[in-house]
C-alpha cells in the first residue's frame, strides 16, 4: 500500500472503496476508520470475491484489516 492508497482511505471515510489485498482478494468496503498510529482499517464488508466462506447474520459486523495485508485501494 503506498501513501497515496492511505490519503484516498483516509479521504474515504463513511465512503466505499475498493481493497485488493496481498493474498489477491478484493473487496468493496466501507471505511470506518483508518489508524495511523494502529496501522490498520477498520470497515464494513459490502461484498467480497469469498462472500460463500462467511456466516450470513442479520447485521454485517465491522473487520479490521492490517495495512501491511493491503495492496491497494481504488476509489470507486
Amino acid at each position: 500500500m503506498t501513501e497515496t492508497d492511505l490519503d484516498l482511505l483516509k479521504n474515504s471515510v463513511d465512503k466505499v472503496v475498493r481493497v485488493v489485498c496481498r493474498d489477491g482478494e478484493t473487496m468493496l468496503v466501507k471505511v470506518h476508520f483508518v489508524s495511523d498510529d494502529e496501522r490498520d482499517l477498520i470497515y464494513d464488508r459490502i461484498v467480497t470475491e469469498t462472500d460463500s466462506n462467511f456466516e450470513e447474520h442479520n447485521r454485517q459486523p465491522a473487520f479490521l484489516i492490517r495495512f501491511e495485508d493491503i495492496e491497494h485501494v481504488e476509489s470507486v
